[in-house]
């Protein structure tokens, strides 16, 4: 865990500007949030994960860029335990999704007598490349023409790849999760 003075340092100036820091103890965690950079960089026991809050598409983020120079500021000497790239994504269907008839797939019908069904859920998990890659993906349907995706792609890496390489990952795994999207079966 680096000290606060590393992690505060981490951009200065402008890039700084209205900053704010949060150190939980009990929680072992350390938050700094950058609004300039739309970013917040959040470090725990063994995960330093940055956050890319400007609700751009992949190939106009500056989030490889940033996790790159956190990375080499904060852990540069420090070996991986593994990499990955986490996504909320909202989609909208041109089909309407009758949550009743989902939920009755999975469940009794005895269920819904006398409630309202709000919203219904999935997950899966795929692991492809011999165990190297892990996608997990969380699908929450939270309205007739509404899906919540959350999506996790993790790589067993012990060495962060190089710039290049690391923003084709990026992208491939949104592209990937737009995939799966394509073939999802709602009716």
């Amino acid at each position: 865990m680096p000290d606060n003075t590393a992690l505060m340092g981490v951009y200065q100036g402008d890039l700084a500007a209205g900053a704010q820091f949060v150190d939980d103890p009990v929680l072992k965690t350390k938050v700094l949030d950058l609004p300039r950079l739309k970013t917040q960089i959040a470090i725990d026991l063994n995960r330093l994960r940055v956050e890319d809050f400007s609700q751009t598409e992949p190939e106009n983020s500056n989030l490889i860029n940033t996790a790159l120079h956190v990375h080499q500021q904060l852990f540069n000497q420090i070996p991986l335990a593994g990499l990955g790239f986490n996504f909320d994504i909202y989609y909208r269907s041109s089909e309407v999704i009758r949550l009743q008839d989902l939920f009755k797939k999975f469940v009794d019908a005895k269920a819904l007598e006398k409630n309202d069904l709000r919203d219904v859920g999935i997950q899966f998990t795929l692991e492809k490349e011999g165990g190297k890659k892990r996608e997990t993906y969380f699908f929450k349907i939270i309205a007739p023409l509404e899906i919540v995706l959350h999506i996790n792609h993790h790589f067993s890496l012990k060495k962060l790849p190089e710039k290049d390489e690391l923003s084709a990952m990026f992208e491939n795994c949104y592209k990937e999760t737009d995939e799966v999207i394509k073939n999802l079966k709602i009716s």
